[in-house]
């Protein structure tokens, strides 16, 4: 029962109460009027009727003020919870379960289906507003979107469904006001918030779904929608995209690994496991954490399956922020420096160094613990900005190692202008060390100009003892693979191990 109904019923009674009394009052009255009349010396017990027929007349007004007041005040009360169910108290928008609710009974019933468009907007870089400028710009921001959006499609409505993710459903399918509407909304947020006499440029990303064109029901509406809002994530943010039925294809999956892995992530599916890197004596003198994701269904899931699709969102940046947050949290147990692999992704971001920043000063760990390790194909590829950020990520004390290197068209002059510390020779070439000589020429070149550039190299991939002699032999000072131990948790790794030297006839 709510506050409302209790109230109108506990005062309900009270007032049929006292009106009764005030019923017998009068009659009381009444009946010593008559007696007054046949007996004029029960004066006195006439004017006590009075008296008591006056008292319960003002407790009938009283009460009749106090329920009033109760029930105005009650009334108001059940706005106010009303409002906070239905409207976030942040930005105003209608919440998600209302929205939803609104959406579905906005589209019809199956006899008679109404036109309907599903925007689903996007704030883009929101967690990087909120580190730059603090978490009540990021608010204000919020709530700029959903005043802009409510100026722009007038009579349409409003809902929060995410921390930055919004939804506005137009009550029509006209593409082509849509699309002006959308392309308003979007120069709009380019014009940014004042935020402390200065204007921060603000942008947004939306996917667009029509029913019952696309779909007819809320929940495929969704679905849709929110394969076209990755679209426009996918192709640089900023821009707005309407959902196109080859969308359908692999991408659904896709989206559906997306949305578990960032299930995983929160939930603590994830793991770093860690390979051990040896010296020419066989002492640990480093591991590199590789994750690796435990599905609750499927089980342990390949990182060349989900990494690829992580990259092509922001979702690289949650996943490698985990990975570095479990590497500080791990690095201490282990004793020795770890490496971890940062996608070319992150790299195209000024967030990667921030991130790493914060990190660092929320766990007190020192970036001297850690090597960031980059592709050859990241290397190859890099602009000017991405080589800044590996020089500030150096600044911090990273080392900076360059994985894979052999596989593509990363030549020896790379190794005179990359920012690197160590160089990871691809296992392809340690692996024909044994009967190739190109393979043999190259790793002892690329060990003698190494030397010279104070580069250490890393010979992946060893699997046996001839490999390991033979890297060695060709100038190689550290060593990885399956011979000296395969990537493990925590956990599994020995004492000894972490401590110096591991059994290789145990680990391999």
């Amino acid at each position: 029962m709510s506050i409302l109904a209790t109230i109108k019923d506990h005062s309900g009674r009270i007032y049929r109460g006292i009106q009764s009394l005030l019923l017998l009052a009068i009659g009381a009255t009444a009946m010593g009027a008559l007696g007054i009349s046949r007996n004029p010396s029960s004066g006195g017990a006439f004017a006590i009727s009075i008296v008591a027929t006056a008292l319960a007349l003002m407790a009938l007004m009283y009460m009749r003020s106090n329920i009033v007041q109760r029930l105005r005040s009650a009334a108001a009360a059940e706005a106010e919870k009303h409002h906070l169910l239905v409207r976030d108290a942040v930005t105003g928008a209608m919440t998600r379960r209302y929205f939803l609710e609104t959406l579905g009974e906005g589209l019809g019933t199956l006899r008679s289906r109404r036109d309907a468009a599903l925007l689903l907007i996007d704030l883009d870089h929101f967690k990087q507003l909120n580190d730059t400028f603090g978490h009540q710009f990021g608010d204000l921001a919020l709530a700029h979107l959903v005043r802009v959006a409510g100026q722009v499609f007038a009579k349409a409505t409003v809902g929060r469904l995410g921390g930055d993710e919004f939804g506005v459903i137009v009550p029509h399918a006209n593409l082509a006001v849509i699309n002006r509407q959308v392309q308003q909304l979007l120069n709009a947020m380019r014009t940014g918030k004042l935020h402390e006499g200065k204007v921060i440029p603000l942008s947004v990303s939306v996917g667009v779904a029509l029913a019952p064109i696309h779909a007819s029901t809320a929940s495929d509406l969704m679905l849709l929608a929110d394969l076209a809002l990755y679209e426009s994530k996918a192709a640089g943010r900023g821009k707005a995209t309407v959902f196109d039925e080859e969308m359908l294809s692999d991408k659904r999956y896709r989206r559906l690994v997306e949305r578990e892995l960032r299930a995983a992530i929160y939930l603590g599916e994830l793991e770093l496991h860690y390979q051990p890197i040896v010296d020419t004596d066989g002492a640990v003198r480093a591991f590199e954490g590789l994750v690796r994701w435990r599905h609750p269904v499927r089980g342990l899931i390949s990182p060349a399956e989900f990494i690829p699709i992580a990259e092509r969102s922001t979702l690289i940046d949650m996943l490698g922020e985990w990975v570095f947050r479990r590497a500080c949290a791990d690095v201490g147990h282990l004793g020795r420096r770890i490496g971890f692999n940062v996608s070319g992704e992150q790299l195209k971001r000024d967030e990667i160094v921030s991130m790493c920043e914060r990190v660092l000063r929320e766990t007190g760990c020192s970036a001297t613990q850690f090597v960031i390790e980059i592709t050859e194909t990241v290397a190859t590829a890099a602009t000017p900005e991405i080589l800044g950020r590996l020089e500030a990520l150096r600044g911090l004390g990273f080392h900076i190692a360059l994985d894979d290197f052999g596989t593509g068209h990363c030549g020896f002059n790379y190794l005179k202008t990359l920012p690197v510390d160590s160089v990871k020779i691809d296992r392809s070439y340690v692996s024909s060390l044994i009967n190739d000589r190109v393979a043999q020429i190259f790793v002892s070149a690329l060990a003698q100009i190494a030397g010279i550039q104070d580069i250490t190299i890393v010979a992946e991939g060893v699997e046996t003892e001839e490999e390991f002699t033979l890297a060695r032999a060709a100038g190689c000072r550290r060593f990885q693979g399956y011979l000296f131990g395969r990537p493990v948790p925590l956990e599994e790794i020995g004492a000894s191990a972490r401590a110096s030297s591991v059994p290789r006839l145990l680990t391999a």
